[in-house]
């Protein structure tokens, strides 16, 4: 059986890593909610690497998950990850760390942006990014 797991976090960032010194901490590097286009003409920009970080609980079973970004005044998707596949473990109220590093983001003008965590074909949480 299989549930939908519940979204503590949903962090977009350039990187993030894992604490050597505690293993079970998460560094999280360069917290994006702005991007802003400096090249001439700024649009269309292709940012090189894009980090979404989720913390995930309550999950139970197996599922599918993906990350979809979508240009928020039209609902057109802009790009999107393939499925995952994600197990969760014995205990549900464990913390699963589930993180997409998403390359070549192409975004066409500038505006708010979607970035969205879908599992199972259901959309369970967004943030928005705006691009400048």
């Amino acid at each position: 059986m299989s549930l939908d797991p519940v979204v503590r976090y949903m962090i977009l960032c350039d990187d993030w890593g894992m604490d050597p010194a505690k293993p079970r901490c998460v560094n999280i590097f360069g917290l994006l909610s702005n991007i802003r286009a400096v090249d001439d003409p700024p649009y269309p920009l292709m940012y090189r690497e894009l980090c979404v970080f989720l913390a995930l609980t309550e999950g139970r079973g197996t599922g599918d998950c993906r990350i979809v970004c979508c240009y928020e005044e039209t609902g057109q998707k802009i790009f999107e990850t393939p499925n995952r596949s994600i197990t969760f473990g014995p205990d549900p109220l464990e913390v699963s760390g589930m993180p997409f590093r998403i390359r070549d983001c192409y975004f066409p003008q500038a505006g708010m942006y979607l970035v969205q965590f879908w599992y199972n074909s259901v959309k369970l949480d967004e943030r928005p990014l705006r691009l400048r």
